[in-house]
């Protein structure tokens, strides 16, 4: 009789250690969400550089949704990430003053499809646009950048003190 509630535990914890995994494979090329192609085989999503004027900013990943082809099992697969909020990674006190008059140029290690830049105030997106150039806001804010590549998406950080 012990022997069999042993095993059963042992097997409630293997199914619970399976099920709290995040990686999630697919064997199709394609879901409903996410677009898996044999050219997107990187694991993770690419990092980034904003560059105001001749200064590089910072920026962190925060969550995304990447989905990538797997050469050596042949297979597409998901890989979803979560982090705490934009107002959590970043301290908007320590705001990097820039001036957006200046060339603002964002380089992806690898160009999304299309890409958002959201600006924070102290807990939730105040505006959104589709360049740094539309920016109306003036003083500390938390950007969020958020790119989407062949179905999947990543999300990236920054605080500035905009002039």
């Amino acid at each position: 009789m012990n022997t069999l509630i042993r095993m059963g535990f042992s097997l409630m914890m293997l199914f619970t250690l399976l099920g709290c995994s995040t990686v999630e494979e697919d064997t199709s090329k394609s879901t409903s969400n996410n677009i898996i192609t044999k050219s997107n085989n990187r694991e993770k999503p690419p990092a980034i550089k904003l560059k105001i004027g001749k200064d590089e900013n910072k920026t962190y990943r925060e969550t995304y949704s990447w989905s990538y082809f797997d050469k050596s099992t042949g297979q597409g697969v998901t890989v979803e990430a979560d982090h705490a909020p934009p107002t959590e990674i970043v301290n908007i006190e320590q705001a990097v003053r820039v001036n957006l008059a200046e060339t603002v140029k964002l380089d992806f290690k690898k160009r999304p499809t299309q890409y958002e830049i959201r600006v924070w105030g102290n807990s939730n997106v105040i505006a959104t646009y589709n360049t740094f150039e539309e920016i109306k806001e003036k003083g500390k804010y938390i950007v969020e950048i958020v790119g989407t590549w062949e179905g999947s998406t990543a999300t990236y950080v920054t605080a500035l003190d905009i002039q």
